[in-house]
C-alpha cells in the first residue's frame, strides 16, 4: 500500500516545480518562512522541512542570518547524485564511499563525544523506538542518527559529505517497496554505535558502524526498507 503524501513532501514538490520554471532564479533569495506558509496555506514548521528536503536535494542553499537562496548549478552536487540513483553500479559506489568515510565518523565520535552528544543519540533511538509502525518517520530519524554522529566527529566537511549522501541514499529505499522493513534490527545495530561511542571505544565504534552498513547496502540491494 502506498504511504499518503505528507506535506512537506508536497510543498517541497511543489517548489521544486517553480524553481524548475525559473520563478526563482539561481542567487535569489526564497521569501520567509512565514510568507511561505501564508502562501501555500501550510504551517512553519512544514516550510521548514520542505526547505530542509530541497537542501539535501542540491536546489537552495541555507545559511544562518542569510535566509535561503537559491543555489547555483556548481553548487548542486546532490542533484547530480539524484540523477543517477537508478543506476545500480552508482548506487554500490555510493555505499563504497560511505563503507569509507562513516567509520571514520563513528571512531571520531567515539573519541570526541560528550555527555551532551550521547544523550541526543539516545534520544534519537528512543524516538525511532517509538516510530517502528510509521516507515517515513523511522527512516527521517534514521538520518538525523547519521547525521549527529557526523556532527559530534567535529569535522565539518566529513559531516556534509556523510549527510548528503546518507540522505540521497535514503530516497531510494524510500521508493521502494517495503517489503520487509525490520526497525527493530536497525535499532538493534544503531545501539551497538552509541554502546561503543559511550564506552569512548573507537575500534568497536568503526566495527559497529561497518557492520551496519553492510546490512544496509544488503538490505538495498534486495529493496528492503530501512536504515
Amino acid at each position: 500500500m502506498m504511504r499518503p503524501t505528507r506535506i512537506p513532501e508536497k510543498l517541497a514538490k511543489d517548489l521544486e516545480q517553480l524553481l524548475q520554471d525559473g520563478v526563482w532564479r539561481p542567487g535569489d533569495q526564497l521569501p520567509g518562512e512565514r510568507d511561505l506558509a501564508s502562501r501555500f496555506g501550510v504551517s512553519r514548521s512544514s516550510v521548514r522541512e520542505a526547505l530542509r528536503i530541497l537542501e539535501l536535494h542540491g536546489w537552495v542553499d541555507i545559511r544562518q542570518g542569510d535566509g535561503t537562496r537559491v543555489a547555483y548549478p556548481s553548487e548542486s552536487f546532490g542533484r547530480r547524485l539524484r540523477s543517477r540513483l537508478h543506476e545500480e553500479d552508482f548506487i554500490a559506489e555510493l555505499f563504497e564511499v560511505r563503507r569509507i568515510l562513516e567509520p571514520a565518523v563513528a571512531e571520531l565520535a567515539a573519541e570526541r563525544s560528550d555527555a551532551k552528544g550521547i544523550q541526543r543519540l539516545e534520544e534519537l533511538l528512543s524516538l525511532q523506538q517509538s516510530s517502528t509502525t510509521d516507515l517515513y518517520r523511522f527512516v527521517e530519524l534514521d538520518l538525523d542518527f547519521h547525521k549527529t554522529l557526523a556532527e559530534l566527529s567535529q569535522n565539518a566537511v566529513l559531516s556534509e559529505i556523510v549527510v548528503l549522501l546518507a540522505a540521497e541514499l535514503r530516497q531510494t529505499r524510500l521508493t521502494a517497496t517495503a517489503k520487509r522493513f525490520r526497525p527493530q534490527s536497525t535499532l538493534a545495530e544503531h545501539r551497538k554505535i552509541l554502546e561503543a561511542i559511550r564506552a569512548s571505544n573507537p575500534e568497536a565504534a568503526r566495527k559497529a558502524m561497518l557492520a551496519h552498513l553492510n546490512t544496509v547496502e544488503r538490505s538495498a540491494k534486495t529493496k528492503e526498507v530501512g536504515r
